[in-house]
């Protein structure tokens, strides 16, 4: 018979990887692109990750499914380079993201400075 799946223990265990590695819930909510509150949830045991939360807390912390569902140890699922190749896949991400975001601010400037150059014409 098949044991029944706790929401309690699965965020229990979530919550003591994150405390264990010194992270913040944002930090890991950021990196599954949760919101805080939803990851919190999953933590006190409220609700259920997602099959693709789920994967990605395994990826990242190199854990295995039976380990977060069940607390079975077993074999680690990832090597640890996938866990820096993760980190290194948000860093770029975010670094587009920020560059993106450079890029409108100069334009609207050269706006800006366009208007006022004819204003002063």
């Amino acid at each position: 018979m098949q044991e029944i799946l706790s929401k309690k223990d699965i965020g229990d265990r979530i919550k003591d990887l994150r405390l264990e590695n010194g992270l913040s819930q944002s930090f890991i909510a950021e990196i599954l692109n949760l919101s805080r509150s939803n990851y919190s949830q999953i933590e006190l045991g409220n609700q259920y990750p997602s099959f693709h939360t789920l994967h990605s807390i395994a990826r990242y912390y190199s854990k295995s499914y039976e380990w977060l569902l069940h607390g079975i140890s077993g074999v680690q699922t990832e090597e640890p380079t996938v866990r820096v190749d993760l980190l290194i896949k948000d860093l770029e991400s975010t670094l587009k993201s920020f560059t993106n975001s450079l890029a409108k601010l100069e334009q609207e400037l050269v706006q800006i400075k366009n208007k006022r150059t004819e204003a002063t014409s």
